[in-house]
């Protein structure tokens, strides 16, 4: 009968041992979480003012995590040259962003960042119970547009990071910690759309 007891107190401190090995900089241990805020963001070409989408999510669940963007319309007026009008240009716009992986920092976090960004003359976004297509006329100019970001970012609490990109549109994240009672600890200044 010792030697159950012993293999338990010897499991038990090991388990104990694994707990501790947790990251020197997660806020867990001050009893804090963090969350996640982005925003994807264009110039709406009806209003000509900021249009977007802006979410937070818990960083705990952002590991693999896609987001897709919902599909817009955007876009290009050419500066007026002389007599000859040339008419705008339009274009559908298709986003999503991935976070690959995460890892707490001093003072923040780090996090891979995946970045695509698509704009065609029609668009559509299948998912499940879910479908919708947009599409530019014929007759009128179309953009194309495409970009696919992939890179480490390290975020201090309540910096943003921007990513700027062709015909207005921008891509945001900032990171901040929440206290044991979910109150903001840290401002992130992305403005709500």
């Amino acid at each position: 009968m010792k030697t159950p007891l012993c293999l338990s107190l010897m499991s038990l401190t090991l388990l104990s041992g694994c707990s501790m090995m947790r990251n020197q900089n997660d806020p867990v241990r001050a009893q804090q979480t963090v969350s996640v805020i982005n925003a994807m963001t264009w110039t709406n070409p009806l209003s000509g003012k900021r249009d977007g989408v802006r979410t937070t999510w818990p960083l705990a669940t952002l590991a693999g995590h896609e987001e897709i963007f919902p599909l817009a319309q955007i876009n290009n007026c050419p500066a007026k040259a002389g007599a000859a009008a040339v008419p705008c240009a339009w274009g559908v716009l298709s986003a999503s962003r991935n976070i690959s992986r995460y890892d707490y920092m001093n003072g923040g976090i780090t996090l891979d960042l995946d970045l695509l960004v698509d704009v065609h003359r029609r668009q559509q976004d299948r998912r499940r119970n879910f479908h919708t297509s947009m599409a530019i006329p014929a007759d009128v100019p179309a953009l194309q547009y495409r970009k696919a970001t992939q890179q480490g970012v390290a975020l201090p609490y309540g910096k943003v990071y921007r990513i700027d990109l062709d015909y207005g549109m921008r891509f945001e994240i900032c990171a901040q910690r929440l206290d044991q009672n979910g109150r903001a600890l840290d401002q992130c200044d992305i403005p709500y759309i």
